[in-house]
């Protein structure tokens, strides 16, 4: 059944079997991968048996505790005792039989049983395969089964079903984009080799913790106020956008802090992030797109976080100075804020003081 990988999970987006209809599978074995609105993850198999029917199919929306697929099992244990009756005296009555698994026919209609690899090319050359005639066991749709020739069409992007699921609630907050550039020179000095993603998750956090009133989040009709500073952190991986959460990451050193955000970004590309990281409730989100060039952009707002900072690209530019001209470090910054929870003027604040923070030597 799809299982409950996060207090808040409801349902969740069916991704690839890793394992065929037929295969036998043993306890903690990796049978297939699920996507969440928080990252995809692999199931393990929770008992030992014969996997007699492929329910789910790529793209699927399978509901918390639906069925995903029926196992086979000799376990005589997975209702131990549930169904016990009282001892009695007498010879023991011979335990029924399971019934012996029936073939899947192709045009089933909770799924279409298929080896991965056929229903990947299925997708991908646009064959429908309640329409084919499996050759494989348990009734089972093989590579072989597949007419070749077929014109190839793009498969649905991977993932983009949860982030829309996670994003399409952003349209109905108001929320309005603040523009600052912020002067580097200070915080070059100080940074000792920290990264500027590192630098920014640190004086945004520090930044909310000195305006308490802005590290809230809007619920229903209530203002609701938080203690703690967790910074979600934009990582675009290849299976997509994941926002891995920080806890109070200005009380570490900067030292600490970037291997931190060095070590949660690595991870995260490597798919090796911890289902906490990921659910965590975060107050604010940093996205950095200044490494691909960007100069400034906009980042939506996650509910029910109230705010979130774009970082463009740190580059040198012409700026005035008293005496004319001159070339500082700058950064274009884009503050988007949620106007239930503060105004613009908060806002613009929240800026200065995210610049005095940098100038300070980051403290």
């Amino acid at each position: 059944m799809m299982p409950k990988m996060s207090m808040t999970m409801t349902e969740g987006v069916f991704v690839a079997w890793h394992k065929a209809a037929g295969d036998r599978i043993r306890q903690g074995d990796v049978v297939c991968e699920v996507t969440t609105d928080k990252v995809d993850m692999e199931v393990e198999a929770t008992v030992d048996g014969v996997l007699a029917r492929l329910v789910a199919r790529p793209e699927d929306v399978i509901a918390v505790g639906e069925p995903i697929a029926y196992v086979e099992s000799e376990a005589d244990d997975l209702l131990e005792g549930l169904f016990d009756a009282p001892e009695a005296s007498g010879p023991v009555p011979e335990e029924p039989r399971a019934p012996e698994p029936q073939p899947v026919r192709a045009a089933e209609k909770r799924g279409v049983a298929a080896v991965p690899a056929a229903r990947r090319l299925a997708a991908e050359r646009g064959v429908d395969l309640a329409a084919l005639t499996p050759t494989g066991p348990w009734g089972t749709i093989r590579v072989a089964d597949l007419p070749a020739g077929r014109l190839a069409k793009p498969a649905p992007a991977r993932g983009r079903a949860a982030v829309a699921r996670r994003m399409t609630p952003s349209a109905l907050v108001p929320q309005f984009v603040l523009y600052r550039d912020v002067d580097l020179a200070g915080a070059e000095r100080a940074r000792n080799g920290a990264s500027w993603t590192a630098v920014f998750v640190h004086v945004l956090a520090a930044a909310l913790r000195a305006h308490p009133a802005f590290n809230a989040s809007w619920s229903g009709d209530t203002l609701v106020r938080h203690e703690g500073v967790a910074v979600a952190l934009a990582v675009d991986t290849p299976r997509g956008l994941l926002a891995p959460v920080l806890t109070d990451p200005d009380l570490c050193g900067l030292d600490e802090l970037g291997s931190r955000v060095a070590d949660v970004v690595s991870r995260a590309k490597a798919g090796k992030l911890g289902l906490a990281e990921l659910s965590a409730p975060a107050t604010t989100t940093v996205s950095n797109l200044g490494g691909l060039g960007v100069g400034a952009f906009q980042a939506l707002l996650t509910p029910p976080q109230a705010s979130a900072l774009a970082m463009g690209a740190v580059e040198r530019k012409v700026v005035p100075v008293p005496d004319g001209v001159g070339v500082r470090l700058r950064c274009s910054l884009g503050l988007t804020v949620d106007h239930r929870v503060a105004d613009g003027a908060d806002g613009a604040r929240l800026l200065s003081t995210v610049q005095e923070l940098l100038d300070g030597g980051l403290v």
